[in-house]
């Protein structure tokens, strides 16, 4: 019974994690949904990644959002969750300047302040009786003197328990990978402690200088030590004058290579959005001041006018530079160190325990001839193409670097695809294939008999060390990064990439790589030069002459058909006509590279791809993060 139940929950979390739309949510409060339900499934032991999380986000945005959302997929670099959520969050806040608006929860993009009564008989923050609250009535902000001595809001100096606190339930004695609270569905933790499990999550890490803000804000519990709850009433405010709830007070430490700098009174709030540094209490207690320039900035000391820290200019806003956390200004004990080192064993129960993958030595050999060696792996499954397709196979002739892909409707058709690759290959250079590298997939296996047959060797990669056969799998990452390149331009459905990823192996090989010395695979391999000029956009606008397609002399000489590539047999333009779905090949075309038919056809055209390149598997999208390879 316990079993169905939580089955049932991780269902009913994964459709909610595909079907959760942002809608009027803010950037931050709708990250921080879809974490929360990433972390459902943790807790039930499917644990998703970075990039799968990332892909169900984006997935949810709208369509404002597009221009975006493009540059994140169409990336060729790797990017971190943390960078793509702070670039989420900068262009949610130029859309609210456009439109006039101003986001209550983003807390560098708004004053700051503390509204509540601040005198010493209410638990508040002042010497006095007034209310002198941010957003209330002003006045000079008091003197910082002693301020470890004053009960601030319920601050105090008794010592705190060291047990480990529960992000879940918010109980000490346990972490969350123990609670049991994890599997009862009718729990609900406390908001206080579930904010602090997932408020720093894909958060930017930095801590901002800032003018406006009167006090130190962060959002990240783990950035301040000596740290109590805060008991006062007092809260933050935001230009719109929403108030966000002050849960811990603490300190921090910022290292510089003089001297440390002193973060007194550092408040602890869960929702907002960015790590303030007040640039007051900054240079008031520790005697210091700054200079801000256009691209920099420095913090000097107030005596010696010496350089403490220097800065750059980041996105209009000034971050202290190479901090990614706050030092703690509590020495541990050797016990708490040994903790977490995670308890260094003796030499016998280490070889046991800690066994680890070794490094991959790097290989120098180097093929003198074409066809010495050929890399060959598969690619799949996807979803269905045009043509039925959900695989690809490869072969990567290792002397120049040139890739023949065969596109799959089974993986059990490999074997009919090698042959006709051995045949065109032998045949064209007049040289047989020497050895081929592969993992040790079915599909292979069923070859190694006919390798053996014709004298092939058939060098196999050990299970789990897909590294091995690295040539390969980073081919896939390439094809599938321009495959997706092409298809996001063109806004086509992700149906067509098969006939994206045939594009991009023809524009890879004839593009200059480092590899082989900035030369191009084709010239390599053929001895002459890839012809430019006969490139066009893949996906735009073409009118192809269909004159000798025509039944009478009324008909029109040509229609509107999107490009599709190149015909590796006719040696010119594949043209698909959307309305009848028929190809044309023909040589005389004329092109617009600046419309892109399935754009016009389907305003809505690119959120429908980024939906469905986002269920995508990541093995797809990045056949270097799997250490299963891509065979069953």
């Amino acid at each position: 019974m316990f079993s169905s139940i939580t089955k049932a929950r991780t269902v009913n979390t994964k459709i909610a994690l595909a079907t959760t739309k942002k809608g009027d949510m803010s950037m931050a409060e709708y990250v921080g949904k879809m974490r929360a339900l990433a972390d459902e499934l943790t807790y039930a032991g499917k644990t998703i990644d970075d990039d799968e999380l990332m892909s169900y986000i984006l997935s949810g945005l709208d369509y404002d959002y597009n221009p975006i959302m493009f540059p994140l997929v169409a990336r060729v670099e790797p990017i971190s969750f943390g960078e793509a959520y702070s670039q989420l969050l900068i262009y949610e806040h130029r859309v609210e300047l456009q439109h006039g608006d101003a986001n209550p929860a983003s807390a560098n993009t708004a004053s700051r302040g503390r509204g509540g009564n601040r005198g010493h008989g209410n638990g508040g923050r002042g010497r006095n009786s007034t209310s002198r609250g941010r957003g209330h009535s002003s006045g000079a902000y008091p003197p910082q003197q002693n301020n470890n001595s004053s009960n601030r809001g319920g601050y105090n100096n008794s010592g705190s328990d060291t047990r480990p606190k529960c992000q879940f339930c918010g109980k000490r004695g346990h972490t969350v990978v123990n609670c049991w609270h994890c599997f009862d569905e009718d729990f609900t933790p406390d908001e206080r402690y579930a904010g602090a499990a997932t408020a720093s999550y894909g958060v930017d890490t930095n801590w901002y200088t800032d003018t406006g803000a009167t006090d130190h804000v962060t959002s990240e519990l783990e950035k301040i030590t000596v740290r109590d709850k805060y008991k006062g009433h007092d809260q933050i405010h935001t230009a719109s004058g929403a108030g966000m709830k002050i849960s811990h007070i603490g300190h921090s430490v910022v290292k510089t290579p003089t001297r440390n700098l002193h973060l007194n009174d550092v408040l602890y709030v869960p929702k907002a959005s960015k790590n303030l540094v007040s640039i007051h209490r900054l240079a008031s207690n520790n005697s210091a001041f700054l200079e801000f320039h256009p691209d920099y900035f420095f913090i000097k000391d107030q005596a010696t006018k010496k350089t403490l820290l220097k800065g750059c200019c980041h996105n209009g806003l000034y971050p202290l530079p190479s901090i990614k956390r706050a030092y703690g200004a509590v020495k541990p004990s050797v016990d708490r160190c040994h903790s977490r080192l995670a308890h260094p064993a003796p030499p016998i129960v280490e070889r046991k325990a800690k066994s680890h993958q070794l490094p991959y030595l790097q290989s120098h050999n180097i093929s003198s001839h074409p066809l010495e060696l050929v890399y060959s792996d598969i690619w799949g499954p996807a979803p269905n193409s045009v043509s039925g397709q959900k695989y690809y196979v490869s072969f990567i002739d290792d002397y120049n670097k040139f890739t023949w892909i065969y596109l799959l409707k089974f993986k059990s058709d490999v074997f009919q695809k090698f042959h006709e690759f051995q045949s065109l290959v032998e045949r064209l250079f007049n040289r047989k294939i020497i050895s081929i590298q592969t993992d040790w997939g079915g599909e292979y296996q069923r070859l190694h008999n006919f390798f053996s047959k014709f004298s092939i060797t058939h060098h196999v990669s050990c299970p789990h060390a897909h590294q091995q056969n690295g040539a390969a799998e980073r081919k896939h990452r390439h094809i599938v990064e321009v495959g997706l390149a092409l298809l996001a331009q063109a806004c086509m459905p992700l149906k067509f990439w098969g006939k994206a990823f045939l594009s991009a192996v023809y524009l890879i090989n004839r593009t200059p790589s480092r590899v082989i010395e900035y030369s191009t695979p084709l010239k390599r391999l053929f001895h002459q030069q890839p012809v430019y000029s006969s490139l066009r956009i893949f996906g735009c606008a073409c009118w192809p002459n269909l004159r000798p397609y025509n039944h009478h002399k009324l008909q029109f000489r040509s229609l509107q058909c999107v490009f599709l590539g190149y015909s590796p047999i006719h040696k010119r333009f594949k043209c698909l006509n959307p309305s009848s779905g028929r190809v044309y090949i023909s040589c005389d075309v004329t092109f617009d590279e600046s419309v892109f038919p399935f754009q016009n056809m389907h305003p809505n055209a690119g959120q429908r791809l980024q939906s469905e390149i986002s269920i995508l598997s990541p093995s797809l999208l990045n056949p270097l993060t799997t250490d299963q390879g891509f065979h069953n």
